[in-house]
């Protein structure tokens, strides 16, 4: 028997030939109960009962108990009575199976008996047999047993109700434990509306009846099918152990623990889930071994017991980083674990890191005040898009170091311009001004290089190109596209000779110009002594030209690109949608002025609202310095600006990360409770992670929460994922429907590790005194109506 809880085929209808004596030719062939049992095993059926019409058969009973050893199935003891509603004043009857607590010699033979005396003082005969309610109550109220009624075919419990009082007949079936056999698919809407009518409120719409069918099989050789049709009987399953319990928690949570074994093939796990871990030889845990569920495994326990110590040695023997088993000190060498995919115990099992959801007691808050949600990217897997949102902000760090870097450049250039020659000798005016005659220069031709050479590059390319357009493999042209083609070539080879054309006439002229310059320089070397003074005064009068043009250009060009920093944007937001309802964003906040962060840089600010133009260019005129640094080169700017800006540019390396909702706020103006419980929710849906281990994952939330959304959350999941789960609240373990539960005890520093299944009454005891509130949780996870309203 597994020591968690699993599913497990249950058939609680199956007849022998006692069937025979109350309703003729009720069992084909001859019953063997021997030849029932290896059925049984063969079929894989963990628990059943014997249930014969308004009898029982108390020699096959007997003879299956004297030969039961462990593993064998395990046999309630049950019957199947004809049930009449005399209020109705209908003659038909229904037929419900009743299957008791009991599983022993003695018990078969009371029941047997009070059965035997009821019909006896009736004096009915072995073929007219029926019960009723009152009956029932009165021959059985000292028993615990299940009332497992026919619904929605022959002899259904609607029968005899049906104009009569169908809500006393829904009234009946929940004020019992009971669930409906044979009901099909197509009707069990109506039966759910039906009973929410006369349900609690906060029980209503909720997929709480039970129905599980049986194979009412009346031929032991051809099990499991029936002697009705010969069809294959389809099993169900319930979840748990093979035990009368376990038949109660599934009849109370049916979505939970009630599905057709087609259902549970569905849910079984081959993916690499963790098996058990073994602990031997360790001075502060006893030995022993655990199993794991493949479904949800809580970890509960006083303090200090153990609960997180296990929780971080099982994150160590995954290998998990995040695992702080270091802080207890404790040698955890002989601990050893073992996968689903594993043959034997190993000291550690490798899983590939999004295979794993690990988090830590306080880790969700502390991913909202660290600014990190990385985890919950990777878990939804948008980590590529991650990427990419950061790139983006590599990007934009790029091009604002690249603006920066542009103005300390053209700075330089503002700089040596401005601390020129300006000078303009009297001399040099006089000489000016002279008579003597020289030689004039021509004015320099465009320089047309850098136009010409992307000129040409484009021809280059497009000749490249549309070779490989006609040659490529994935396409073919029609003869008018093959025309277009050859059109297009003819226009690019005419542009092509008509730019060689312009390229030669311009050579020419840069070829007579340059001649003519040496010619002009020839001559006037010749001339006379006032001649030569004032060729060369016109040479430093055509500089002071040219150092004045090139202070205002240059003046220019810093000005137009101090102005992109007046009232830079330089941040930005990126957003990562992981469902309809959250998306992970991240920013840079632009919360601070560029221009502001450089002048703080520099001394002597002869006014605050100086435009970043007017500082440079007091800057290079000397008029202002930059702090701590001589002179005011554009090295020195470069290196204060670089310090001066350093903080703005380091944000791009690590963008806020924060969640925007659906309702338009984000977790930045929400309280942490809140932000837990959407980081949860959200990691929790969106997630492809194998295994999931949280460490107290009620810290943070609020009850509302647990309750109405993460309960519902933990059920769907845990079926698709292996979730380890460390907690102190009753409603996480019960409501949901925890199948491994591993209590922890600390005695005089021994550490016990022990599992625990909800379907055993004796693990429940212990829950709940470990848990605060256990008791009531129970008692409430079974409260689907209003008794007193009822009894009324």
């Amino acid at each position: 028997m597994k020591k968690y809880s699993d599913w497990f085929k249950v058939d609680l209808h199956i007849h022998t030939d006692y069937s025979k004596q109350t309703k003729t030719n009720d069992y084909q062939g001859h019953f063997d109960i021997n030849v029932l049992k290896g059925k049984l095993i063969e079929n894989d059926v963990k628990l059943f009962s014997l249930t014969d019409h308004n009898i029982i058969n108390v020699d096959a009973y007997k003879n299956y108990y004297s030969n039961y050893t462990d593993g064998d199935p395990k046999l309630l003891i049950g019957c199947e009575f004809d049930i009449e509603v005399p209020e109705s004043h209908k003659t038909i009857t229904y037929h419900s199976v009743i299957v008791f607590e009991n599983d022993d010699f003695e018990d078969v033979e009371e029941i047997s008996n009070k059965i035997e005396e009821l019909y006896s003082k009736k004096g009915i005969s072995k073929t007219e047999r029926k019960i009723t309610i009152d009956d029932l109550y009165d021959l059985f109220n000292e028993y615990n047993y299940f009332f497992i009624p026919h619904a929605g075919n022959t002899k259904s419990i609607l029968d005899p109700y049906i104009g009569y009082d169908m809500k006393l007949c829904q009234q009946m079936v929940l004020l019992m434990p009971s669930a409906f056999e044979k009901v099909k698919e197509s009707v069990r809407q109506t039966y759910n509306e039906g009973f929410d009518r006369i349900k609690t409120l906060d029980f209503q719409d909720k997929d709480d009846i039970p129905y599980i069918n049986f194979s009412d099989n009346h031929n032991c050789n051809s099990y499991p099918c029936t002697n009705k049709n010969g069809d294959n009987h389809e099993f169900y399953c319930i979840k748990g152990q093979p035990t009368f319990e376990s038949i109660r928690f599934a009849f109370i949570d049916p979505k939970s623990r009630i599905k057709k074994f087609s259902e549970v093939e569905v849910l079984m796990r081959f993916d690499n889930f963790l098996h058990s871990v073994q602990f031997e030889n360790n001075p502060v845990i006893e030995n022993t071994t655990l199993y794991f569920s493949p479904n949800l495994n809580t970890i509960i326990g006083g303090r200090s017991s153990g609960k997180s110590l296990l929780f971080n040695i099982l994150g160590k023997k995954i290998n998990n980083k995040k695992s702080q088993i270091e802080k207890y000190g404790l040698d955890i060498t002989n601990a050893e674990v073992k996968s689903f995919l594993d043959d034997d115990y190993k000291p550690i099992i490798n899983y590939n890191t999004n295979d794993i959801i690990y988090i830590n007691q306080g880790d969700i808050v502390n991913y909202f005040e660290n600014n990190s949600l990385k985890d919950l990217i990777i878990e939804s897997g948008e980590i590529e898009n991650y990427k990419v949102a950061l790139e983006t902000f590599k990007t934009k760090k790029s091009d604002l170091t690249t603006l920066v870097d542009k103005l300390i450049e053209l700075y330089s250039e503002l700089y040596d311009v401005l601390n020129s020659n300006f000078t303009f000798h009297d001399r040099d005016i006089t000489s000016v001004l002279d008579s003597s005659y020289i030689f004039k220069g021509i004015v320099d031709i465009e320089d047309n290089t850098d136009s010409f050479q992307a000129s040409n590059d484009l021809l280059v390319q497009l000749k490249y190109n549309t070779e490989k357009f006609k040659s490529n493999e994935n396409w073919t042209f029609t003869l008018e596209e093959l025309e277009t083609i050859k059109v297009f070539t003819d226009l690019v080879d005419s542009k092509s000779l008509l730019f060689d054309n312009v390229t030669s006439n311009y050579k020419k002229k840069v070829e007579f110009i340059e001649g003519l310059k040496q010619i002009i320089s020839d001559k006037n070397s010749n001339l006379d002594l006032k001649g030569r003074e004032k060729e060369a005064s016109n040479q430093r009068l055509l500089m002071l030209n040219k150092n004045i043009f090139n202070a205002f250009k240059i003046a220019k060009k810093v000005e137009n690109h101090c102005a992109l920093f007046e009232n830079l944007v330089y941040g930005g937001i990126e957003e990562i949608r992981i469902n309809d309802e959250v998306a992970v964003v991240l920013e840079v906040e632009s919360s601070e002025s560029i221009k502001a962060k450089i002048i703080e840089g520099l001394s002597n600010i002869s006014s605050p609202n100086l435009s970043l133009y007017q500082v440079l260019i007091k800057l290079a005129l000397g008029e202002m310095k930059i702090k701590n640094l001589v002179p005011n080169s554009s090295e020195n700017l470069a290196k204060k600006t670089t310090t001066q800006v350093k903080g703005i540019l380091d944000l791009f390396d690590k963008p806020i990360e924060y969640l925007k909702y659906s309702e338009d706020s984000t977790s930045k103006n929400n309280s942490p409770g809140f932000n837990s419980e959407k980081y949860l929710q959200t990691i929790l849906k969106s997630g492809n992670s194998k295994i999931i281990f949280i460490d107290q994952p009620e810290d943070n939330l609020g009850n509302k929460f647990i309750t109405e959304k993460l309960i519902d959350l933990l059920r769907d999941l845990k079926f698709k994922k292996q979730i380890f789960l460390v907690t102190h609240n009753p409603s996480i373990v019960v409501y949901g429907d925890a199948e491994n539960i591993i209590m922890c005890t600390n005695t005089e520093n021994k550490i016990k590790y022990e599992q625990f299944v909800l379907e055993e009454k004796e693990h429940q005891k212990e829950i709940c005194t470990v848990l605060d509130g256990g008791q009531y949780i129970f008692e409430q996870r079974a409260r689907k109506y209003n008794i007193k309203k009822l009894i009324q």
